[in-house]
């Protein structure tokens, strides 16, 4: 099936794009989804963004048993044709407005897992729908953007949504986030966090590429780019996963470990909107993220800190902090991708993956017994929560919109490397530097609005 065959519009590409951005209105009188008070028999879903970890999600979505794939979207028709062979009843397509306008009633729930500066127009085109949403991490690209769709999943309760950290649904870090909020620490005072991204995993640092090459015949251009200003095609600079140092694009390490590892801590200590931040990271461009960095977060506190500020120290590109300063054994080999909670009783080191979590108490590793706490398959509690027979989902747009936009804070200090921001989370601004306000936001191109953002 070619990119373009399913074109619903006979007065053009250009008056389809105008209608489909202002999707939230024109879907607002369809039949809402039955959700919690009414089970559904089978949930149908249409997935966005079908290769890399888009597979992932589509795989283990379409492994619950009352799930039946109706829509596959990608912009790159290879993804997709390989998609399509596993999943012969999902229908294809490869601009997301057309999907949803075309399946209409016959989906129940989107997943959304594409370059970040896509997913708040596709999450809130879907929520604008009464669809329920899994959209991967992190939420949004923008500060703006995270506000936004928290707020709208917030005022459609009926509506299931969950952010795509699946290791916030195992059991190890659902218990160590009890044992977290239960006040295993004490008196809370800082949040450690660092990652080995993104050293040999995607490219930071560098200047934006010239010139241009041709777009490959599997590639629309336009449409990958979405949102997002329109610059040339380049091989081997964006597409595939070599994006998300690309500011334009995505949301650094930062933004993308950060939404993994400090969830153990944010979640159960309701931390957020930083008072001030600074980042420390002198090879950024105006193009990509630097290669390395280190960011420092005031937090407001609240009753795990006897209200204190609590302190939030971010370290990416293999730089580690050092465990003395953490409350651990000065000889404590660390491990990469992992966050430690610092209180005033022991600290408490959490993974990102695995079950190797560690309490520390007067730099000595102790024993101790964590709360049981329930966890699942991260997809399937969301899949469960849509039909209207699951808990709460773990990772709720609520509360993935703040912690977004907490890191995403931090993305706008890295254009200002070594100046501390001061933000005022209320009037969503930088109070001491102007020129960071420009980028709490963002304008999309034409013809890509989206009702709500």
């Amino acid at each position: 099936m070619s990119l373009e065959s399913r074109s619903l519009n006979p007065l053009g590409r250009r008056t389809f794009i105008r209608s489909a951005a202002a999707a939230g209105v024109v879907l607002a009188g369809w039949k809402p989804t039955l959700g919690r008070g009414r089970a559904l028999e089978k949930f149908q879903v249409a997935s966005i963004g079908v290769g890399g970890m888009g597979e992932v999600d589509v795989r283990e979505i379409s492994s619950h048993p009352s799930v039946v794939m109706v829509g596959l979207c990608d912009t790159d028709a290879n993804n997709l044709g390989r998609a399509s062979e596993k999943h012969p009843s999902g229908r294809t397509y490869a601009d997301f407005r057309e999907m949803v306008i075309d399946l209409g009633d016959g989906v129940d729930g989107i997943s959304i897992t594409t370059p970040d500066h896509m997913h708040a127009a596709m999450a809130m085109t879907a929520l604008n729908a009464d669809k329920h949403v899994y959209c991967q991490k992190p939420l949004a690209w923008s500060i703006h953007e995270n506000r936004a769709l928290a707020k709208a999943a917030a005022a459609k309760p009926q509506l299931a949504t969950q952010m795509g950290t699946q290791n916030a649904s195992r059991v190890m870090k659902q218990r160590c986030m009890k044992a977290v909020s239960n006040g295993i620490c004490g008196k809370v005072k800082a949040v450690h966090a660092w990652t080995d991204r993104p050293a040999g995993w995607w490219p930071q640092g560098k200047p934006r590429p010239e010139g241009a090459d041709p777009v490959p015949a599997n590639l629309s251009w336009d449409l990958w780019l979405g949102v997002a200003p329109e610059r040339p095609y380049k091989d081997n600079a964006y597409h595939n996963f070599r994006w998300r140092g690309v500011r334009d694009f995505g949301c650094g390490a930062l933004g993308d470990m950060g939404c993994h590892m400090s969830d153990a801590a944010f979640q159960p200590l309701d931390l957020g909107n930083p008072k001030t931040v600074i980042c420390i990271g002198d090879d950024g461009t105006s193009d990509q993220f630097p290669s390395k960095e280190r960011v420092r977060m005031v937090l407001p506190g609240n009753r795990h800190s006897e209200g204190e500020d609590i302190m939030f120290h971010w370290s990416d590109g293999k730089m580690l902090p050092d465990p003395e300063s953490m409350g651990l054994a000065a000889d404590t080999k660390l491990p990469y991708n992992v966050v430690v909670i610092e209180g005033e009783r022991g600290s408490l080191m959490v993974p990102e993956t695995g079950s190797e979590w560690a309490f520390y108490r007067k730099g000595m590793q102790r024993p101790i017994d964590l709360p049981e706490a329930r966890g699942g398959n991260h997809w399937h509690l969301w899949v469960d929560r849509a039909m209207g027979r699951g808990e709460p989902c773990l990772s709720p747009f609520e509360y993935g919109g703040k912690v977004t936009e907490t890191l995403a804070i931090g993305a706008v200090a890295s254009r200002f490397p070594n100046e501390t921001l001061e933000w005022d989370a209320e009037a969503m601004k930088f109070t001491n530097k102007p020129e960071a306000n420009a980028f709490v936001t963002r304008t999309y191109r034409d013809g890509w609005e989206v009702e709500g953002l």
